[in-house]
């Protein structure tokens, strides 16, 4: 029996592991916590929520450092080479509602872009699309890998992701997974726009996206 030849020396090297990423993304309109602007002009999700609305939201720039659940965004297990774990993201959300019934519930789809943020600066982006059904809820707190974050409820969102496009240093990155998290109104962004809940305010202004999946990519 012949013996098994060897893979080529220069062969790529193929890794596969986790992926985790956390979107906070603001409406524009509504102003930030920060006070900075963001990456985009965005419009959050209209309330109440009828079938074929569009919704955008975006974090700030990557110069913003106090964006504290932001600034740990994104993480690779097995560690990705020459990444900080968690690495700083910036992300910008954009979608439709595709459904909606009488009981408030609903599903949507979209794109979450996600950019790596280095010396202050966006760069490399990795692009999901996504499916989620929603439903109103009153949890009060979305856990993300920078720790709990209060909110005031609004539409509980269950999903899948798939990472659809990537550049940079992840040029070749394919991955895909559940998404969790919340359409929802920030304590601080009622008080600035003196609303007492989102559908005083008249919108979601706060996309709050848990991203837990696998990934896999290939490096010469």
């Amino acid at each position: 029996m012949a013996p098994a030849s060897a893979a080529p020396a220069d062969a790529p090297e193929r890794t596969r592991g986790a992926i985790a990423i956390d979107a906070v993304a603001l409406t524009s309109t509504v102003g930030t916590p920060s006070g900075q602007p963001t990456l985009v002009p965005t419009t959050g999700l209209k309330a109440p929520v009828t079938e074929g609305s569009a919704f955008s939201f975006s974090s700030t720039a990557c110069s913003n450092t106090s964006a504290r659940f932001n600034q740990v965004g994104l993480q690779f297990t097995p560690d990705f080479p020459g990444l900080t774990d968690p690495a700083p993201i910036r992300s910008v959300v954009a979608g439709t509602v595709t459904k909606v019934n009488p009981s408030g519930r609903g599903s949507v789809e979209g794109t979450i872009t996600t950019f790596l943020c280095e010396a202050g600066k966006e760069t490399d982006q990795i692009v999901s699309s996504f499916t989620a059904r929603f439903r109103p809820t009153s949890d009060d707190q979305v856990v993300l890998m920078g720790g709990p974050l209060v909110t005031t409820g609004g539409l509980g969102l269950k999903g899948r992701f798939t990472i659809t496009e990537a550049t940079g240093r992840f040029e070749g990155l394919t991955g895909k997974g559940r998404l969790r998290g919340q359409f929802t109104c920030l304590p601080g962004t009622l008080m600035r726009n003196s609303a007492s809940d989102c559908e005083d305010l008249g919108l979601f202004s706060e996309a709050l996206l848990d991203l837990d999946g696998r990934f896999e990519t290939t490096q010469a």
